[in-house]
């Protein structure tokens, strides 16, 4: 039959058909059965249409939905009793555009729950993401004890205004006490339920409440830079080794750690960008480690860097403060978390004390005929009195020179595996010219997509494609956000128009692309460059796997 009129109040979980045929008589019959499982959309009164099939019409049936199981506050009453329910927890109800919320999400039931299943995907206007394990418990409300699942999300609203989501959505099976077996099942097992088998339970699905939220926009007195809504921000720094004194030549690892209440770990910012050296300094950064938590119901993000700091050349340095802008969404004001500046000592190297200079076979011939030879005459001196010859024995030389031929069989045999491997290693390292025009033609397809986008004015398509033409040409690196982008690219032409995006993705404003689109042409003759650059090799790589 047609069930296009079903779909309006109710959604269909499952259908089945069978076909049946009898013989009474000598007269045979046919019958086909259609059985649905609906699930209401909505409470209330609520029709099951008539349906046609075949020129017959069923019957229209009335069904009172109660209410359903939501949020704390929005659908549970505190004096409800149900078997299975959910609850919601919001840790802000008027979060900041781009800021992270805190859900956390409780399903209570007193009833054993079978191939269980819990969805709750977000939209385009609000991110949702899972964050952390599953958290068991009991509770007893109403004088009935439920076991209580907690799971955490993070909810990121894109845009500002009233923003709804749909609530979560409970799929399972439960034991189904009503439903008898099969009279030869019933006279083999008697009464015994086969519980989580497939004759021995039903159906069951809820959905929770719808989620809303009001986003306030960006205050104007932010800019343009990073936008970082947030209860709290903090910077720590700590140096390995430490001392504030470094040797030119060695390297040294600042480890830099910036944390905050209300932000995701992947909204915080780069401070290995951020972090300026002066003309004798280089650094390294390694790969950011981004860690999240939910602590007293808000959730707290982490992000911790390695940079390897290496000097060039022996001095007095001061390494410049770090700050990072960020608007305070408690008392509604901007705020600067500043890592104060850093005065770095740089001592001279250590030098390598030279060999002492092998003696030569006619050196150590004369001194042996030195020695042979009688001293010159003293006066009144017999032979008995003359003083042994002070330079080394004959047999010190001989070991001196063993050990000196083969230190030199040892360095040319580490000469010839250096080669060996020299040559091995740019064997091995030939397929990388593959994976480089893997991701040329990766950066290609996207940077496609940006063209089609900037012409058909969608800004969150182009911020999209922007960021995957990132991905490709940085895969070890890639930037996080447009911000990061513009940072990277350090262009200031590029960098006005990426925030001029950046801020109607946000808004949700008109978009004109053209002028980025004018500026892609330089993007991809620049990035072609970056392409046939060689990489720079690692810094130490072998202490550092040592030490690591």
């Amino acid at each position: 039959p047609d069930l296009k009129a079903l779909e309006k109040d109710f959604e269909i979980l499952r259908r089945a058909n069978s076909n049946s045929l009898q013989i009474v008589n000598g007269s045979a019959s046919s019958q086909r059965q259609v059985r649905l499982t609906l699930s209401p959309r909505r409470k209330g009164r609520i029709e099951v249409p008539r349906l046609e099939w075949e020129g017959e019409q069923s019957a229209v049936i009335e069904l009172v939905v109660a209410a359903g199981n939501g949020s704390a506050g929005q659908g549970a009453q505190a004096g409800s009793v149900a078997d299975v329910f959910f609850t919601t927890t919001l840790d802000s109800l008027q979060p900041h555009v781009q800021s992270a919320v805190s859900l956390q999400l409780r399903l209570y039931s007193d009833k054993k729950l079978y191939q269980a299943s819990v969805d709750f995907p977000g939209n385009t206007d609000l991110l949702v993401r899972r964050i952390g394990q599953d958290e068991s418990s009991q509770e007893t409300r109403n004088g009935r004890t439920y076991q209580v699942i907690t799971r955490s999300f993070v909810l990121v609203p894109q845009r500002s205004g009233e923003i709804q989501l749909e609530g979560p959505v409970l799929n399972a099976q439960v034991a189904d006490g009503t439903r008898s077996l099969d009279p030869f099942m019933e006279r083999v097992f008697g009464q015994l339920q086969i519980e989580g088998g497939a004759s021995g339970t039903r159906a069951l699905r809820l959905r929770g409440d719808p989620v809303r939220l009001t986003a306030k926009p960006r205050p104007p007195g932010m800019g343009s830079g990073d936008w970082l809504p947030a209860q709290q921000l903090t910077i720590d720094e700590a140096w390995q080794p430490a001392g504030g004194t470094i040797a030119v030549g060695v390297p040294v690892t600042r480890r830099l750690r910036v944390s905050a209440v209300g932000l995701s770990a992947s909204q915080l910012p780069d401070l290995g960008a951020l972090m300026a050296l002066p003309a004798g300094l280089t650094s390294h950064p390694g790969v950011p480690k981004l860690t999240e938590e939910v602590t007293d119901g808000h959730i707290v993000g982490h992000r911790e860097q390695e940079i390897v700091v290496l000097a060039d050349r022996a001095g007095h340095f001061e390494l410049p403060a770090m700050q990072v802008a960020w608007w305070d969404v408690a008392a509604a004001q901007r705020r600067e978390t500043v890592l104060p500046a850093l005065a770095l000592d740089v001592t001279p190297g250590p030098i390598a004390t030279p060999a002492a200079p092998a003696p030569t076979a006619g050196t150590t011939a004369a001194t042996g005929e030195a020695q042979n030879d009688p001293p010159a005459a003293a006066p009144s001196a017999s032979r008995a009195d003359v003083p042994a010859s002070s330079g080394p024995p004959a047999t010190t030389w001989v070991g001196v020179s063993v050990t000196l031929a083969l230190l030199w069989l040892a360095t040319l045999g580490a000469w010839a595996w250096t080669h060996r491997q020299r040559r091995l290693s740019h064997a091995l390292g030939a397929p990388s010219t593959g994976k480089q025009a893997a991701a040329q033609v990766s950066a290609a397809a996207a940077m496609k997509e940006l063209r089609h986008a900037c012409h058909s004015q969608s800004a969150r398509s182009a911020r999209d494609a922007l960021l995957s033409w990132a991905r490709a040409t940085w895969p070890q690196s890639a930037p996080p956000g447009l911000n990061a982008l513009a940072r990277r690219l350090d262009r200031a032409d590029v960098t006005s128009l990426l925030r001029e995006l950046d801020r109607a993705c946000v808004e949700g404003s008109a978009w004109n692309g053209e002028a980025l689109a004018r500026s892609l042409d330089a993007l991809e003759l620049q990035n072609g460059s970056k392409q046939g650059r060689p990489v720079l090799p690692g810094l130490y790589d072998e202490q550092e796997n040592r030490r690591v």
